[in-house]
């Protein structure tokens, strides 16, 4: 029995244990701020994904086209076939790279939610996941900025910024529903990678400092302003280092977290360390080098007791490493000096081995090096942020970060210097490069949240009936009452409600239908010009179609369309990108087209604005397709003061932007113009729709610029075919290449006479050069013996002349004439002879024999002509019979000059060597 009593004793203890009484409580502050944090991470979700709500969900914007064409190869081939990957579809007919040029980070993420997702058995597909991920990730790190609050401050702070990230336009843009590229992950990763080194700091917490490096690799492997992070963590150790506030939680935050994460993104073949140039990069070498210090300083610090003794047994061979120490840096030095004095710069592109730099990084911190790169400054988003952009995306925030940095600067714990050097640089990055105002989004959104704080603090003492200043903070001791603290609390909430509004609002607007820039107030209905064009591209065209355009569509093309492209947004050739512009701004349509068979070309795609400013069209953008062309090409080739100088019409002001007529003669100006309507009255009687001629109508547009309605083109000449015109706004552009011309172009060039195409009304034919036919080109032909002819060729479109001057030639008693043949083969030749056989005029051919016939439809007789030293003959082009040789315009022959000296029969006496000549047509 004692043994049944003491099982029972077990077993009850046992049930007690499992279902006892919890003895914790969960506070109501606690349910609070549960409900507070889902309520803020559904409403920063619903914001973003309002575009999905308003309008046809879509992927926005250029570059998220190409993440999402990633995206799908890895989730339909796997992880390991990325690495493997090279796109021969882009940068024809070079191909791309596709692991040594992309940030894993957004496919990869997408992918990985992919296939979670379905393998929870939720049926989706991969474009509903990348539309949607970026907006899981905005209110993901909406989240995070709570617990990054909450670590820096209080819970106060990190609800605060954890709202102000959920409504923030600078936040929401790159956020929302379909903006698909790396700065969905990258901010996220920013923020957790803060995060998690500020647990580390404060803490000396070695998991957060793992973990920190882990989400710096991710970063890493996700963004190129990943840069932007390792060297705020490098500045911000040296100026804790200088400023006496060194201690060992700093070291193993800085080494743990800064070691993980550039060795995470040395493993990525975009950054790896092999090829990149990354080993040799600013932004690996200020990291590493205030490491390195760091560490330096901690051995220091932990060798003081024997420095001394240190010191004594050195000094007797100070001078030896003296010298040691310094000759490195006067090598280095010596090197700067070679190197100004050959004229070089810090370069971009690696040729300096000790200061690689990248573009986008070098002109964020030297604002001017932009304005020697002007590839760099054609891009929107890599210009200067004006001041009113500020406002736009932050709203009252911007009135209350600068308080936030001066409550933390007085505060000055070492977490504090931290987003206080985070809060300087974005500002600045943001003011060299507006695309950056994404990274001042988290950091405006902690400081505004510690200004509220703080400034509110007081009040909130009054609720918790505590209403006495303090003395020591303010200087001053005023009693307050609950009056004045909901006064304060109603005045700063009316000011953070405008800030929520707005961001809602901002929110809503991103719906409206992509790929066309604004709308005016004119016209209704969505602009799909760009959806129906690039369902023109991928059901219509024909497959592995290549359609060139300016880089701005290059993802679009390829990503939307399915087409192969030459250009993208990518812009990692430069010399192709300069070549793609001098095509389009060539003032021939042949050179245009000599540019484009170098990719095989089949179409062309402009985007026509309408002159419309705001609508971002290749009319716009033209000069700097001129300036891009001449920084890579030379002036010698193209020129942009042939197309930009000073207006004539206002001597009293200098301008270098005035567009010269050049430009109306360019391929670019014809594609964009052509087939348009010059009138409203024309545009009706076309047929267009009332949308369409909204927009040609427009007031500012290009129906009222005299000097464009004057220069339009009424033909492509056959170089240009098929035009498709987009709807519902005519803004898209697409044409058929057709090479003809350039063909006749390169047989011209290969061709050893060359005759012009002009008017022949000057052939009079009657055996006498006319002055107009003098004026014809004309080329030597060498008999020998003596006899030198000096052949007078032009054509029409209709007939070639001849007129061959030969000295010594006589009337009646010589035969002369030319022999024409296809090129390789003289079998089938046609003959045109003056006084031969018997024939005044002698038209005849080979035969299968390989004898001379005459032709049995006889001679024209007004085709030739004779005269004193002078034979004259007219060629008709194309055959008027199967026996004589079809003489085609653009085309190239063979022809030589046959001579009878004193008879007028057999095989000719003399005969010049063959030469190709080539039937003039007119090119443009």
């Amino acid at each position: 029995m004692p043994s049944l009593r003491s099982f029972k004793k077990s077993i009850g203890r046992l049930f007690r244990q499992v279902f006892h009484k919890p003895k914790a409580k969960i506070s109501r502050g606690s349910i609070l701020l549960v409900v507070a944090l889902t309520i803020l991470f559904f409403a920063a979700l619903a914001v973003r994904l309002a575009p999905m709500m308003s309008s046809q969900p879509v992927v926005h914007e250029f570059d998220c086209w190409y993440q999402l064409k990633v995206t799908e190869y890895v989730a339909a081939n796997g992880y390991a076939s990325f690495f493997s990957w090279y796109d021969y579809t882009s940068w024809v007919p070079f191909g791309r790279s596709i692991p040594a040029s992309t940030y894993i980070g957004v496919p990869f993420t997408a992918a990985t939610l992919y296939f979670i997702v379905n393998g929870l058995g939720i049926s989706i597909d991969v474009l509903t996941v990348s539309i949607m991920m970026s907006s899981f990730m905005g209110a993901c790190t909406t989240l995070i900025t709570f617990f990054l609050g909450k670590e820096l401050s209080n819970k106060a702070v990190g609800l605060l910024s954890s709202l102000f990230m959920a409504f923030m336009p600078a936040y929401i843009q790159r956020t929302t529903a379909g903006f698909f590229d790396n700065e969905s992950v990258g901010i996220f990763a920013i923020v957790i990678t803060l995060l998690f080194f500020v647990r580390a700091l404060k803490r000396g917490s070695l998991p957060s400092a793992v973990a920190a490096g882990l989400c710096l690799g991710y970063l890493q492997i996700s963004w190129g302003a990943s840069d932007f992070l390792t060297d705020l963590f490098a500045l911000f150790g040296a100026l804790m280092l200088v400023t006496g506030r060194y201690s060992r939680r700093l070291l193993s935050s800085y080494l743990i977290t800064l070691s993980i994460g550039l060795f995470i993104g040395g493993l990525l073949p975009r950054s790896s360390f092999e090829t990149s140039g990354t080993l040799t990069s600013l932004a690996f070498l200020a990291p590493v080098g205030v490491g390195a210090v760091l560490a330096c300083y901690e051995v220091w610090l932990r060798v003081a007791r024997y420095r001394h003794a240190t010191a004594g047994a050195l000094a007797p061979h100070a001078k030896p490493i003296l010298l040691g120490l310094v000759a490195p840096i006067v090598g280095v030095a010596a090197y700067f000096a070679y190197e100004t004095s050959q004229n070089l710069s810090i370069s971009t592109v690696g040729s300096n081995p000790i200061t690689f730099v990248g573009g986008k990084f070098l002109a964020v911190i030297n604002p001017f090096f932009r304005l020697e790169q002007r590839i760099f400054n054609s891009v929107a988003e890599h210009l200067p942020a004006p001041w009113a952009s500020f406002y736009q995306t932050l709203s009252v925030l911007i009135f209350l970060f600068p308080l936030g940095m001066y409550f933390l600067f007085k505060r000055g714990k070492d977490e504090d210097w931290l987003v206080v050097l985070f809060g300087l640089a974005a500002v600045y990055f943001t003011g060299s490069m507006i695309r950056l105002g994404l990274i001042l989004a988290p950091a405006v959104a902690l400081l505004a949240a510690v200004a509220v704080d703080f400034v509110l603090a007081p009040f909130a003492k009054v609720v918790a009936q505590k209403s006495v200043f303090e003395r020591r903070r303010f200087r001053i001791s005023t009693s307050l009452t609950s009056e004045h603290a909901l006064a304060a609390f109603t005045f700063v909430g009316l000011l953070l409600s405008v800030n929520v509004y707005l961001g809602i609002q901002y929110g809503v607007n991103m719906g409206g239908p992509e790929f066309a820039p604004i709308s005016i107030y004119s016209t209704s209905g969505q602009w799909r010009d760009w959806q129906t064009a690039m369902t023109h591209v991928r059901s219509v065209m024909p497959s592995g179609a290549t359609v060139a355009s300016w880089w701005d569509y290059g993802y679009w093309i390829n990503g939307a369309g399915g087409a192969d492209t030459v250009v993208d947004n990518a812009t990692i050739n430069g010399t192709q990108i300069a070549l793609m512009g001098y095509a389009l701004m060539a003032l021939n349509l042949t050179e245009s087209l000599r540019i484009f068979k170098l990719w095989n070309a089949t179409q062309i795609l402009v985007y026509w604005g309408h002159e419309i400013a705001g609508f971002g069209g290749d009319d716009g953008k033209w000069p700097w397709m001129v300036r891009i062309a001449e920084d890579y090409l030379g002036t010698k080739t193209i020129d942009d003061a042939t197309y930009l100088g000073d207006d004539p019409s206002t001597t009293s002001i200098h301008e270098t932007d005035y567009t010269l007529d050049a430009f109306y003669s360019s391929t670019l100006f014809k594609l964009l113009s052509y087939g348009e309507p010059t009138s409203p009255d024309e545009g009706n009687s076309m047929g267009l729709s009332s949308a369409r001629l909204s927009v040609d109508e427009y007031n500012g547009g290009y129906m009222y610029d005299s000097r464009w309605i004057g220069h339009m083109p009424v033909d492509l000449h056959g170089a240009f075919t098929n035009a498709y015109v987009s709807s519902d706004y005519g803004l898209v552009k697409i044409y058929d290449i057709d090479y003809t011309m350039y063909y006749h172009y390169i047989n011209r060039t290969n061709a050893q006479w060359a005759p012009k195409i002009g008017d022949l009304t000057s052939a009079k034919m009657d055996g006498v050069l006319s002055t107009g036919e003098k004026a014809f080109a004309s080329f030597d032909a060498v008999l020998g013996s003596g006899f030198d002819a000096k052949v007078y060729i032009q054509g029409n479109s209709s007939r070639i002349y001849f007129g061959v001057n030969l000295p010594g030639y006589q009337t009646g008693n010589d035969a002369l004439g030319i022999q024409i043949a296809p090129l390789g083969s003289v079998d089938k030749s046609d003959l045109r002879i003056i006084n031969y056989q018997g024939h005044q005029a002698y038209d005849g051919h080979i035969d299968y024999n390989g004898d001379w016939s005459y032709d049995t439809g006889g001679a024209n007789a007004t085709h030739f002509a004779t005269g004193t030293n002078i034979t004259e003959f007219f060629l008709p082009l194309g055959a008027s019979s199967s026996e004589d040789v079809t003489l085609r315009p653009g085309m190239n022959y063979q022809i030589r000059i046959l001579f009878w000296d004193g008879v007028t029969s057999g095989e000719p006496t003399l005969a010049s060597e063959w030469r190709t000549i080539w039937i003039p047509v007119q090119l443009y």
